[in-house]
């Protein structure tokens, strides 16, 4: 006997098998087998879901960047004489903020006011740079450094 595909049969102890397992001899002509589909192997698909799970959950906690400038107002230089500029962190929001300007010399000696007339609007916790050109005025010669002091009006 010669099976479909070319090859003898073998006796499974219920019926003639092609060589390739894809046919059997029902008595009277070759059939196609059907292969048995597996069950799931549910084991697997748990471990599967753990792995993935605690893949997801060390993503999650690892801490993102944060955000290390101080809060209030750092960086501060004076760029020339009209111009000056730093940076500034709250920890509280708001909407109108202006800052008030105040120069030294090196011996620390007040040289110079300048009172902002720029508005802003910050949010808390956030850095925020601003550089201030002074309009129509200019910064004392003598001024080496500056402070400036917040003041939020809402």
């Amino acid at each position: 006997m010669i099976g479909p595909d070319g090859q003898p049969p073998t006796f499974n102890g219920a019926a003639w098998v092609s060589k390739d397992g894809r046919y059997f001899w029902n008595g009277t002509a070759w059939q196609a087998a059907v292969k048995r589909r597996g069950r799931p192997n549910f084991i697997v698909i748990g471990i599967a879901i753990v792995i993935i799970a605690g893949i997801a959950w060390a993503v999650h906690s690892i801490p993102g960047p944060t955000d290390s400038t101080p809060y209030g107002v750092s960086n501060a230089k004076i760029d020339s004489a009209t111009q000056i500029e730093f940076d500034y962190r709250s920890k509280t929001a708001c909407n109108t903020l202006t800052f008030d300007y105040t120069f030294f010399d090196t011996g620390g000696a007040k040289v110079d006011e300048f009172v902002d007339e720029q508005q802003s609007q910050i949010t808390a916790g956030k850095s925020y740079h601003f550089t201030i050109t002074a309009t129509g005025t200019s910064i004392s010669a003598k001024a080496k450094r500056f402070t400036a002091a917040p003041t939020c009006h809402d």
